[in-house]
């Protein structure tokens, strides 16, 4: 069967929809790997009261609308961000059968284009889980980025591009870049890391994924993006880097149980004690969570990495 025999529309609504499916186990994941819990069991169930979530109230996108953002067991506010996700990988799921399917042209066997878009929708997966993951938690998890780069470079040679031998100096020279330079060795000169391991592992996969000229791209793009946001958000005073795990602490969070003020307040009565000296130490440098422009770079480079490089390099023509 060739791409072309299948009509674009029905390629579209299964697209999103799987992608969309795919991203209620992201959510899964999101919320889970951080906290060292498994994705595969318990079943899915409300994180405030511990209720299951049956299948029907559990469909992607249309439960929480309809739901109009609260859990139907105990009326707790679901955070948006499960939407957001859901759409978000329906969305990325699509662009890619679009690109990699719908515009494979004629003579494109349908299982290979399939198999080609499965395997990029893994990628964009994986980045969309360690995006909002290193927003949360400033941590890329290693659940995420290991068995993407393995992935990665077991399944190079079913992808047209970037090729066996590139996918291998793609995830090798994708985590020395930031391993050698922004772990060790800004360590070593300024006593302190500039970016995180978990940062050094995520571009390795990308490069399994995208070779050494996507590796590049994505810590080179996401850099220059990173720097403007950061930078813009301080302008705008809410610094993106700012006691991030605390970001969402004045929104209702499903996960957090009814003991939970009682726990804050004993903390609260343990740390007032130490303000003092900790307001001799000083100020400790902004973190910020790099992970998310790496995928943005990635994700760039994915659907637009040949025009952006060409128009580029136009520039010094």
């Amino acid at each position: 069967m060739f791409a072309t025999d299948l009509p674009a529309s029905l390629i579209r609504i299964f697209a999103f929809g799987f992608g969309a499916i795919w991203g209620s186990f992201f959510n899964v994941a999101i919320y889970r790997w951080p906290r060292e819990l498994s994705v595969v069991s318990p079943p899915s169930h409300c994180p405030a009261c511990g209720a299951p979530i049956p299948p029907w109230r559990n469909i992607p996108i249309l439960s929480w609308l309809l739901l109009r953002g609260k859990a139907a067991c105990c009326g707790v506010r679901i955070s948006p961000r499960y939407v957001m996700v859901e759409v978000l990988s329906g969305v990325l799921c699509l662009a890619l059968a679009e690109r990699l399917i719908i515009g494979s042209g004629p003579g494109a066997e349908m299982s290979h284009v399939a198999l080609e878009t499965l395997l990029y929708f893994a990628l964009a997966g994986g980045l969309l889980v360690a995006t909002f993951v290193d927003l949360e938690f400033m941590e890329i998890p290693d659940e995420v980025s290991l068995p993407l780069a393995a992935l990665g470079l077991a399944t190079a040679v079913f992808r047209d591009v970037p090729g066996a031998e590139n996918a291998a100096l793609g995830a090798g020279a994708g985590y020395l870049m930031v391993q050698l330079v922004f772990v060790w060795s800004y360590e070593r000169l300024t006593g302190r890391r500039g970016m995180g391991e978990g940062d050094a592992k995520l571009l390795m996969a990308i490069g399994a994924f995208l070779g050494w000229r996507g590796a590049l791209f994505a810590l080179v793009a996401g850099a220059f993006q990173g720097v403007a946001v950061t930078l813009g958000s301080m302008l705008a005073g809410r610094p993106l880097g700012q006691d991030a795990q605390s970001r969402d602490d004045d929104a209702p969070d499903p996960a957090r149980n009814a003991n939970e003020s009682d726990v804050v307040a004993d903390a609260k009565g343990q740390t007032d004690g130490d303000e003092e000296d900790e307001a001799h130490e000083g100020p400790e440098p902004m973190k910020v969570p790099f992970g998310p422009f790496l995928a943005l770079g990635a994700l760039e480079f994915l659907f637009f990495g040949d025009l952006l490089i060409e128009r580029y390099l136009a520039l010094f023509h």
